[in-house]
């Protein structure tokens, strides 16, 4: 089956993810003729042209996070296998994927299990790497506004969500803070999920298994990728489902092989689920557009919204000592601008590795493998508080001397130094016996 007859196949159930939106991301190497960026080439286009994104161009297609006017925030957990310099793997045939893809297979059924014993709805779409665990937040819901009662937004993101730009659809309306203080609960509640997670998995590397990790942190783990979560909401998107999956063609130069293709494993609406529990035959969907096709009629398309049972959930993450961490990390006051690096340059008690950091940040300190060892030393071996560290990294991203290539308005400066801190202080507190995931 061609790309062409696959979207004809399933554009109806396409349709029906963008229930909420005015616009979707399409992206693809065809782009670049468009003069999009490399890195990532990508098109915000209104939502009345999926059908010609998609059948007829063949692109690939993301869900933006939020939704049209800021009405909706989308949750897009997402977690795959990661290989480092050897992630080609997952795409050298199907036969070879499996062998990676089978070892994220407990992780989901792990988050899953999190999802269904407490009645709270998802759809979980299969990657080639991994999958997603999406579900819809709708405002004006009590869940959702629980969802903003634990948010928190630096001055710098509610710049950038209150910047309207009517010539990008992404921001001709802005971003309400309701809806931005609801995308940061949402990825609070993603980092609960993952630390429930990596307590699970703790012993999988004395197993001979992949560890897991929150973001790609070591070169071969299993990624519980938050990094959505990190950013301003309005550049945040996630692959849709249904949509194809060029990886293999545009990164990997595998052209010989046929486009593959996200599939859907579970849909559960709170109560009952509709899921396809024979991996062997997720995979082969991948790799089989006909059988992809075919098993897209299982499934609507719809995204469930979340239910009260979210409340419970989020009540539950409120009894967690991460709870209590990120609460302090957010009362603590911030070091001015450009004292934290010029202490950090005069604190003796760190390594010459961490230091080289400090000298040359770019683009180390962006990298999550780096960034997590910087924060551990800041933080276990010379006492300083995670705020400050989020401080140091401000200083850094601030600083145009380092020629840094990252859009810091698009991705604001304060914001990512804090998420980074926030996340792997809480990691290294973890790690170390001093922050216990289980609930009191």
């Amino acid at each position: 089956m061609l790309p062409q007859e696959y979207y004809s196949c399933v554009i109806d159930r396409l349709k029906n993810c963008y229930r909420f939106y005015d616009y979707f991301i399409a992206a693809g190497n065809e782009l670049l003729a468009e003069g999009c960026d490399p890195s990532f080439p990508a098109i915000a286009a209104p939502v009345e042209q999926l059908e010609r994104f998609t059948v007829q161009k063949t692109l690939q297609v993301h869900l933006p996070i939020v939704g049209e006017k800021s009405r909706s925030v989308l949750m897009p957990i997402d977690f795959e296998i990661f290989l480092g310099n050897e992630n080609h793997l997952l795409y050298s045939d199907r036969q070879t994927q499996k062998q990676y893809f089978i070892q994220t297979i407990p992780v989901a059924k792990f988050i899953e299990k999190i999802f269904r014993s407490r009645g709270m709805p998802y759809l979980l779409d299969y990657t080639p790497s991994g999958g997603h665990i999406l579900f819809q937040n709708i405002l004006g819901y009590r869940a959702t506004k629980e969802l903003m009662n634990i948010g928190y937004l630096e001055n710098d993101l509610i710049k950038a969500c209150n910047f309207i730009d009517k010539n990008d659809i992404r921001r001709r309306f802005g971003i309400s803070l309701d809806a931005a203080r609801i995308f940061s609960g949402l990825g609070k509640i993603a980092e609960y999920i993952a630390f429930l997670t990596l307590e699970a998995f703790r012993e999988n590397e004395s197993k001979g298994l992949y560890p897991a990790t929150i973001s790609d942190s070591l070169d071969r783990c299993i990624n519980l990728d938050n990094t959505w979560s990190e950013g301003s909401p309005f550049m945040r998107s996630i692959r849709s489902p249904f949509s194809l999956h060029k990886k293999n063609h545009e990164k990997y130069g595998k052209y010989s092989q046929p486009s593959l293709v996200d599939v859907i494993g579970t849909y559960f609406d709170g109560i009952r689920a509709e899921e396809e529990s024979n991996i062997d035959f997720i995979l082969d969907c991948m790799w089989d557009l006909e059988k992809a096709a075919s098993h897209a009629r299982r499934f609507t398309g719809d995204i469930p919204c979340s239910n009260e049972n979210l409340i419970d959930f989020i009540n539950e993450y409120r009894r967690s000592d991460l709870y209590a961490f990120h609460q302090d990390f957010e009362n603590q006051h911030d070091i001015p601008r450009g004292m934290a690096l010029e202490y950090a340059n005069r604190e003796p008690n760190i390594p010459k590795w961490t230091r080289n950091i400090l000298n040359f940040p770019n683009p180390s300190a962006l990298q999550p493998k780096n960034i997590i060892g910087f924060v551990y030393d800041f933080l276990i071996r010379a006492n300083w508080k995670p705020k400050h560290i989020a401080n140091i990294l401000r200083d850094l991203y601030q600083n145009p001397s380092y020629n840094w290539t990252q859009d810091f308005f698009k991705y604001p400066a304060e914001e990512k130094a804090n998420y980074w801190a926030r996340v792997y202080s809480a990691v290294a507190l973890w790690r170390t016996g001093k922050l216990n995931i289980a609930v009191k």
